[in-house]
């Protein structure tokens, strides 16, 4: 695998290295503009065309914002844009340090960007070469993930075996999370940690410490139940949590709910918090939206209030994490908060 490294050379010799080293110790191909040798053509052109023959992308960020062959725009930065274009796998380190002006406009524009590559930061060549191990590393196993179809026909898979959520017609959370690679026995260690899980879930608001919980087992899985929420653990790590997602209108009837966007999130990130934010597969899904919107609801009741009336309706996104950071999962959640309400729209 060809591995491209952008930085800035000149005084950044000792870091170039450390990322050369760490490629190389990964068994992939660097390749660096010190190797490219004589080309007819001109040395940015050589840049810009082995970015586009790279199988990916590693952009090490320093002080300095450097060489500029056309004003307001460095090598680095136009390889980076490069990259982009081209839809490559993109590695992002950046050094603790303080930025020339240009520089921290760059730092920022790659911080802001949406796409969700992988980022870590670093303060010596060592740590360089440890984080570009680790991005890597996590790439692979990236690849070797099983697909979204598969995912979602382990959780169909799971969710016949056995459902917790009664006969209520409140909106429901699903969280799933499937681990990348799949874990071994899961069970057995979930069903120790049955106390640590039901306390954690008193501490993110997904149950009250007064209902206590019960064991919920099956030769499949493991998991317990607590009120309105249930848990549960295959052998291979799959995690399928559910919980009332509703927000009820005070003197309505039982089926006319809004499902809180703010609320949702805060349950959202709650369900991560309990996997661990590791990587893996995660799908969030939303039931029994017969009579339910995506929105917040009014601060008082209205003497009347329109409410759809649709056929049972499941709403759900999924994405694979590695790794699962809380800045792209929480950026993740308010996009599929989104496009789940306009699913419902239309």
């Amino acid at each position: 695998m060809k591995v491209f490294i952008s930085s800035v050379v000149r005084g950044f010799e000792q870091f170039r290295a450390a990322a050369k080293d760490a490629v190389e110790t990964l068994d992939m191909k660097p390749v660096m503009s010190e190797h490219f040798g004589a080309r007819t053509y001109s040395s940015e052109h050589a840049c810009l065309t082995e970015v586009d023959q790279c199988d990916v992308y590693i952009l090490i960020l320093g002080a300095n914002y450097g060489y500029e062959p056309q004003p307001g725009l460095s090598v680095t930065q136009q390889e980076f844009h490069q990259a982009v274009s081209k839809r490559k796998p993109i590695l992002v380190f950046i050094q603790q340090t303080d930025f020339d002006a240009k520089q921290a406009v760059f730092v920022n524009e790659v911080s802001d960007y949406k796409q969700g590559f992988f980022r870590a930061s670093f303060s010596d060549p060592q740590e360089l070469l440890k984080a570009i191990v680790q991005g890597l590393s996590r790439m692979e196993k990236s690849k070797s993930a099983i697909s979204e179809k598969a995912f979602h026909e382990r959780i169909t898979e799971a969710s016949s075996s056995r459902s917790y959520g009664g006969h209520s017609y409140a909106p429901q959370l699903e969280f799933a999370f499937l681990p990348q690679p799949v874990e071994q026995h899961a069970v057995h260690g979930a069903a120790l940690r049955r106390d640590e899980i039901f306390h954690s879930f008193h501490n993110l608001g997904l149950a009250k410490f007064k209902q206590g919980y019960e064991d919920w087992d099956d030769k499949l899985f493991t998991g317990l139940k607590s009120g309105d929420t249930s848990w549960r653990v295959f052998d291979d790590g799959l995690v399928l949590l559910e919980t009332d997602a509703s927000v009820p209108v005070e003197g309505r009837t039982a089926g006319l709910y809004f499902v809180s966007p703010t609320n949702l999130s805060k349950l959202i990130m709650s369900c991560f918090e309990v996997s661990g934010f590791n990587s893996g597969w995660y799908r969030i899904t939303l039931k029994n939206l017969d009579m339910a919107k995506i929105e917040e609801p009014p601060a008082t009741a209205p003497s009347s209030y329109s409410m759809p009336m649709r056929r049972e309706k499941i709403v759900s996104e999924s994405r694979l994490f590695i790794p699962a950071t809380r800045p792209i999962v929480e950026q993740w959640i308010q996009e599929s908060i989104v496009r789940m309400a306009r699913s419902l729209a239309y």
